[in-house]
């Protein structure tokens, strides 16, 4: 007996520390954003998982089927590639995500099957959460370099400070909803029995709502507001609901006054001398929280017992909270923290209106299956209805909506709402708010593009799957042989079926996930390399291990002549087949070696799937002047003309996009210097196609309108047309 309690306890203290270190290192690599950071993860959950499911059915241990209800959206993006994705290798890596999601989940519900194992993990999540938060507000001190963990702008609309904190995450507003959740879940530990747990409740708490506060992020602090209203309904019984409302409100407050003063050491260039005001407002809360907290036993009679339970009541919280928020929200706003940031223009509202009306367009035309991982980076610049910058959707459900169709999104609001039904019928009061803050943030921003949330989120929601049933299942003593027979062979298929199929999915899986990491390897490797010839060979091995990347064929074949480039380029499209960077790599290959039809084809196209990138608009038509000048001075004259006619042609529907754009509005094709490049070109490519004549207004507004070494060309041309 003591020897199995000792073997348990060791497997919970071993299991609990892995699962901190995982969470601890998901954060520190950019929350696991990037694929290439999350392949070799991928494996080895797979792995694990595979191995403890079969070690459970040895033990008698059934894995339940809620662990693989991440496995469903696995399946619908596989769905998405058997039906054509607009990206091969967006797909593949979005389904070795959900793979790895239910490894991840699987394993722990294993662990948190025990109560010993609960305990440890909540150990392991408070851990993870001491970790982001301090971790963030160290780079933002000045204590710990890390790339971008604070972001600057000097945009009033994006940071009225000119600084936020991004943490890990290198993201102010995910790395606010982390920070939300793990107030959260500190939050409701203060009303919990127990003092130890209080105690670190109330010495955390503050310095997580001030990483809140540092981020800036409003949607997060919104998602916090409301989680926390679902937090004091479900986790705060209702005579501790007065406390908790008296508890958030002193934290508030004792974070504003932190967080000001570190927003105020930044802008002075002493960001360190923050962490004393911190460090004040956290045992200044402790000071005033734990002594407020209701105590079990005799009710006392004198003065400071009698003002805890006025300050307590309901309505006495409900006063403190008003009021310490009020002062709180004053102290950000005047000192030009996120509530002045609250108080601005509604820019950031109005693009995402433009981003959600876009993605449903994208899912109206595939709205069965969706086009697979990556649809809105592949096809935003065909949908897109107006000039804007938008590499996400910012929204995890539009996300998976576009990405899978209805049959995704089905197997989302299935898993989502299984969870909620397991959970209510467990009693599981704790798991609402937190769940929550992430539930709702992702509604309008791409959270659920960092694996570490999902991490995050999945680990939380299993320790409270993992509790027991509030009621046990009657079972009759006399049962029938036959009854007996097949509760055997229900058993059977209870522990045997799960575990298959996630020993399935494992040997699928992880073998391209580890080929995948290795190519990651080779191409980090080649940005490196000495030489051409040593880059070339990586990046070719790269591209031998991934085939659908298509990154590794494009520095590659930047490498080729060009005779050989646009062959290399095209087997790329047969796995991106829409995408606008593929068909303008290869209609510039084709240019390079003179062939002005297949160029034009090729560019049409990635213009066509591109129209609002300024950039490539530009290029394209200076492309074709330089290459009819080519040309031209090769004696090929009428390969010079025929790349002149489409450089016009380029530049007619470059100015008919505009005007059609900004039809009955202020026209920036006129009057601004963002075509003049575009104009000049498309002269130089009249003037070399016979058609001189077009080419004198378009040189005209380019003198009215460009700085001056484009004034000083186009009066040039200018000047040799009149010859």
């Amino acid at each position: 007996m003591i020897y199995k309690c000792i073997l348990r306890s060791s497997f919970a203290l071993a299991g609990g520390l892995l699962f901190a270190f995982v969470l601890g290192w998901a954060a520190y690599r950019q929350g696991l954003f990037y694929d290439a950071d999350l392949y070799g993860l991928e494996a080895a959950l797979l792995v694990a998982a595979a191995v403890s499911a079969i070690a459970a059915i040895a033990a008698g241990r059934a894995l339940p089927w809620w662990a693989l209800a991440p496995l469903g959206l696995a399946a619908a993006y596989g769905c998405a590639w058997l039906a054509g994705p607009a990206s091969v290798k967006g797909t593949a890596d979005s389904l070795l995500r959900w793979c790895a999601y239910g490894a991840w989940l699987a394993l722990a519900a294993l662990f948190a099957a025990r109560r010993g194992g609960r305990a440890a993990g909540h150990v392991a999540l408070h851990a993870a959460g001491l970790y982001f938060v301090w971790g963030g507000l160290a780079g933002w001190f000045g204590w710990i370099r890390y790339p971008d963990i604070v972001y600057r702008s000097s945009d009033a609309a994006l940071s009225m400070t000119g600084a936020r904190l991004a943490g890990f995450l290198q993201y102010p507003n995910a790395s606010g909803a982390v920070a939300a959740f793990f107030a959260l879940v500190l939050w409701q530990q203060l009303g919990r029995p127990g003092r130890a747990a209080s105690v670190f409740a109330a010495v955390s708490l503050v310095p997580a709502l001030t990483a809140l506060l540092l981020t800036e992020s409003r949607g997060a602090m919104l998602g916090l507001a409301a989680a926390g209203l679902l937090s004091l309904l479900a986790a705060y019984r209702r005579d501790r609901r007065g406390y908790g409302l008296a508890a958030a409100g002193l934290a508030a407050l004792c974070a504003a006054v932190a967080a000001r003063f570190a927003f105020g050491a930044m802008e002075a260039g002493a960001p360190g001398s923050g962490i004393w005001t911190l460090a004040a407002m956290t045992a200044a809360f402790a000071w005033a929280a734990l002594p407020l907290r209701p105590h079990a036993g005799p009710r006392a009679s004198g003065f400071f017992a009698r003002l805890r339970r006025q300050l307590t009541h309901i309505w006495g919280g409900a006063a403190v909270f008003a009021v310490c928020a009020t002062i709180a929200y004053l102290l950000i706003a005047s000192g030009g923290g996120s509530g002045g940031r609250a108080e601005g223009s509604l820019e950031t509202a109005g693009a995402r209106t433009l981003y959600y009306a876009d993605a449903l367009r994208m899912f109206a035309d595939r709205p069965l299956l969706g086009a697979g991982g990556e649809t809105w980076r592949m096809q935003v610049g065909l949908y897109q209805r107006g000039p804007y910058i938008g590499n996400e959707v910012h929204s995890g459900y539009l996300e998976v909506l576009i990405d899978t169709g209805a049959l995704g999104f089905a197997a989302l609001l299935a898993m989502l709402i299984g969870f909620a039904v397991i959970l209510w019928r467990k009693g599981a009061r704790l798991v609402w708010g937190p769940a929550a803050v992430f539930l709702l943030h992702a509604g309008v921003d791409f959270d659920w593009s960092y694996a570490y949330i999902w991490l995050l989120l999945l680990f939380w929601l299993s320790l409270h799957l993992s509790l027991p049933a509030r009621e046990p299942v009657p079972t009759r003593p006399l049962a029938s042989m036959r009854t007996t027979s097949a509760s055997r062979t229900a058993r059977i298929v209870r522990l045997a079926v799960p575990a298959l199929l996630l020993l399935a999915t494992a040997i699928a899986a992880a073998a391209p996930a580890s080929r995948y990491k290795s190519a990651a390897g080779a191409y980090e490797a080649a940005q490196t390399a000495r030489g051409d010839a040593a880059k070339l060979a990586l990046l070719r091995e790269a591209q031998r291990d991934n085939p659908p990347w298509n990154r590794p064929r494009l520095e590659a074949a930047a490498l080729l002549p060009a005779a050989e480039r646009a062959d290399r380029l095209l087997d790329g499209l047969r796995y991106e087949p829409d995408s606008p960077t593929m068909h303008y790599a290869i209609g510039m290959a084709y240019a390079d070696s003179g062939m002005v039809r297949e160029a034009e084809t090729h560019l049409k196209e990635a213009l066509r799937l591109a129209r609002f990138d300024r950039d490539s608009q530009n290029a394209v038509i200076a492309r074709f002047a330089t290459l009819a000048q080519q040309l031209k001075d090769g004696g090929d004259e009428e390969g010079a003309r025929q790349a002149g006619l489409a450089g016009i042609g380029f530049f007619q529907r470059y100015g008919e996009l505009y005007a059609r754009q900004y039809a009955g509005k202020r026209n920036p094709w006129s009057g601004t210097e963002l075509f003049v490049s575009a104009k000049v070109n498309a002269a130089k490519c009249a003037m070399l196609a016979g058609r001189r004549e077009e080419a004198e207004p378009w040189l005209r507004e380019a003198l009215r309108d460009g700085d001056a070494d484009w004034q000083k060309e186009a009066q040039a041309l200018l000047d040799s047309i009149g010859e």
